[in-house]
């Protein structure tokens, strides 16, 4: 008998009528589905409730963190209630902001420029750059990558994006934005091509892609480890019965709009809201008050990784599916937003902990002590007791008037001690100690928060003024060490957003739009581009058609010059067409080559230092020491290049080599490497052109020539002329002169 046949005594009842037949555990256990697909092949109910228990448990995986996140937004904002109808003055009472949120506020405020500040500076290059081929297509789609980058970032919110995400993740622990695409439809005319009869087409008359900030309450993961292991996401939405009608019309009439709205409410929502809502029973929702006027159901839209569909289910609409779509927007990782801005995670969760919670014990340190010192203050006065008899002259002297007060028992006074033994002070000594530990419990406290923090003295421009240079700077140095990693991970999430919003943009805007928003001067289409090179080609066989007709012709009157027979002045010869140069590829060959190796030949990247506010002395500095540096090394390379010791190419490499140790001078990089391998001499020029120089030089010479001798017989005919002149002259002296009559006056 094996053990799985002892019955222990009393097991089966006295006779043995609570025995059960035996029957297989899977037969027992339900069969519950572990996937969409699966769900989905047993019914809408059934795939509707698979979704429900998915969010239900990715929910409870994050009640943790969303409580802290709460706890740590409340402790940046302060209190948030609704005052009511009564005086302004009821409001700072009701929602006093105290020192823990004073001082955590202010140390947020400190990191978020530092963090994120100014719109990136997108650089979209080829990936591999030293293969020596001169691929027109790949430069051009480099080219045409960075001017949609370029123009996504100046036509969108991208900054206030980037911007809510960082507030979420500096506060709250998790950042996200999410991508949109939107189209704008309708309806125009056209003339079909095969009946010649008018047809109305639906045409799309605008497209754009979006970006927003995701709020972190809104956005559910599921439980993963990593985001590459992320199965799925959810956003929720709150919809109105207006958004619900247009959005789902044939379910409109099964929704419950259970979030009620503030319509009807005396009061605005406020933290106490927020805390009920968070603690209730339903966890297939977030819970948190939608700020509406009307009430609005809860909708999920889910991103399905594993099967690249989305699928949209409501808690306030139970059994159904609304609505599915497969892969919407054909992005290469399916997901339309970058791996979320986390703060401290553990290796097996990617639930954050806010990094106000390291803190906020010392925050709460800080205040208590305020609170105690500001007790202590209201103590601290100058009080005492003395006799009832004397309070007439004790009173005159606490006037502060130059005055003398008579005393009538004078001697009495004088045997107690005089005046300094008539008060009895209150002792301040024990107080001021106490103040003045509390102050010193407070600092050191302050000084601990701002270590754990990562804000130290230098940000909040405190340095001890009797510290070095070299101290101040190493605290700087330190800083930043601390902050590069937020400030890197800051900008690889504006990367990978803008990475997003262009794949969207090649893989759905139309190919003519695109065409106009680069700009690029290549041909449209390939069939255009071979147009063009056709009729280059047409007109040069023509050209050379032309030109053999002419020296046939030339032939033919030399023949006839040779018979002696009368020829007719010979036609100027044809000239040859000038023909602008058609590029090597088309926007139909480059946007093709967008579309399949952005990600593998085509890199978008991000400058690091052009997500936050640049120090304009350092970058004048740092513009001026490459000036100095490039300057020298050119004028070494440049004789070593004329002797012919080193090539084009090593002094190209030479070049680019410390070019790029200087952030700033990206724009001259790639001048560089568009430089030829090979020194370019001056162009080989043609035989027919080489001829027609030397014969116009010989034409000339020749010319100069008669004009020399032409000179020279102008001169010598002038030279014989004022020889002549001479002579006649002095003839004319020799001869002797006539008598004049007289008598005439």
């Amino acid at each position: 008998m094996g053990i799985s046949d002892i019955i222990q005594p009393g097991a089966l009842g006295r006779d043995g009528d609570d025995a059960m037949p035996w029957q297989p555990v899977s037969e027992l256990t339900p069969d519950v589905p572990e996937s969409d697909s699966e769900a989905e092949g047993k019914g809408p109910d059934e795939n509707w409730r698979f979704w429900q228990e998915q969010i239900t448990t990715a929910l409870m995986h994050e009640r943790r963190w969303r409580k802290e996140a709460l706890h740590a937004e409340s402790l940046y904002f302060g209190p948030d209630e609704d005052s009511g109808t009564g005086e302004s003055s009821g409001a700072p009472k009701e929602n006093r902001i105290t020192d823990e949120t004073g001082l955590i506020h202010s140390n947020i405020e400190v990191l978020k420029p530092l963090v994120f500040s100014e719109t990136p500076t997108p650089i979209v290059q080829r990936r591999w750059r030293g293969d020596g081929r001169a691929d027109e297509t790949d430069l051009m789609a480099a080219e045409a990558g960075q001017r949609i980058a370029t123009w996504m970032l100046s036509t969108t919110d991208f900054n206030g994006a980037m911007e809510r995400a960082r507030d979420d993740w500096l506060i709250a622990g998790r950042g996200a934005a999410r991508v949109l695409y939107r189209a704008e439809f309708g309806q125009e005319q056209a003339i079909n091509p095969l009946t010649g009869e008018p047809v109305v087409e639906d045409v799309k008359l605008n497209e754009e892609v979006l970006i927003r900030g995701n709020e972190w309450r809104r956005l559910v993961l599921a439980p993963a480890a990593g985001w590459d292991q992320m199965p799925w996401i959810a956003f929720e939405v709150p919809m109105t019965r207006a958004k619900i009608e247009k959005r789902f019309p044939e379910h409109k009439d099964r929704f419950a709009y259970v979030n009620k709205g503030m319509r009807g409410r005396a009061r605005a929502f406020g933290d106490e809201d927020r805390e009920d809502r968070a603690l209730s029973s339903q966890i297939d929702r977030t819970g948190e008050p939608v700020i509406s006027p009307f009430d609005t159901a809860t909708v999920w839209e889910v991103w399905n990784r594993e099967t690249r569909a989305v699928i949209w289910v409501s808690p306030d609409c139970k059994d159904v599916v609304l609505d599915k779509q497969d892969d919407p927007l054909g992005l290469e990782y399916f997901f339309p937003m970058p791996k979320p801005l986390l703060a401290t995670t553990r290796g097996d969760s990617m639930n954050p902990r806010p990094d106000i919670a390291y803190y906020a014990e010392r925050a709460k340190e800080i205040d208590l002590a305020t609170r105690k010192m500001h007790e202590l203050l209201k103590v601290l006065a100058v009080a005492g007791l003395f006799p009832g008899a004397m309070a007439d002259q004790v009173k005159a002297l606490m006037e502060g008037k130059n005055q003398l007060i008579p005393v009538q028992s004078w001697i009495s006074l004088m045997e107690k001690g005089g005046s300094s033994n008539i008060i009895q002070w209150l002792p301040l000594e024990a107080i001021i100690t106490c103040l003045n530990a509390l102050q010193m419990m407070r600092e050191a406290a302050k000084q601990a928060m701002f270590e754990a923090s990562g804000v130290s003295d230098i940000m909040r421009a405190q340095g001890n003024p009797n510290e070095t240079a070299t101290a101040q700077q190493i605290k700087g140095r330190y800083a930043g060490l601390r902050l590069a990693a937020k400030q890197r991970q800051m900008a690889v999430f504006a990367r990978d957003s803008l990475r997003i919003m262009v794949e969207i943009a090649l893989e759905l805007f139309d190919a003519a739009r695109l065409f106009d928003l680069v700009g690029l001067n290549i041909p449209a289409t390939e069939a255009e581009r071979q147009m063009k090179l056709a009729e280059i080609e047409a007109g040069k066989q023509q050209f050379a058609q032309a030109v053999a007709q002419y020296q046939a012709l030339e032939q033919a009157m030399q023949v006839m010059q040779q018979q002696g027979q009368p020829v007719a002045q010979m036609p100027p010869p044809p000239q040859e067409p000038k023909f602008d140069r058609v590029p090597e590829t088309s926007w139909e060959l480059v946007h093709a080559r967008l579309r399949r190796d952005m990600s593998r030949k085509i890199t978008i990247q991000i400058e690091t230092d052009s997500t936050v506010l640049a120090d304009e002395q350092a970058d004048k500095e740092a513009r001026i020491e490459f000036l100095g540096a490039f300057s020298t090394f050119v004028q070494q390379l440049a004789p070593l290049m004329a002797s012919g010791q080193f090539d084009m190419k090593t002094v190209k490499e030479l070049l680019l080599f410390g070019v790029r140790a200087f952030p700033k001078s990206r724009t001259l990089e790639g001048m560089i490497s568009q430089m030829p391998d090979e020194p370019r001499g001056e162009p080989k020029e043609d035989t027919q052109v080489i001829v027609a120089k030397i014969r116009a030089e010989t034409d000339k010479l020749v010319a100069e020539m008669e004009m020399a001798d032409k000179e020279k017989d102008r001169q010598h005919d002038m030279r014989m002329k004022g020889a002549d002149l001479l002579a006649k002259a002095a003839d004319t002296a020799a001869k002797p002169a006539s008598p004049q009559p007289i008598g005439r006056a």
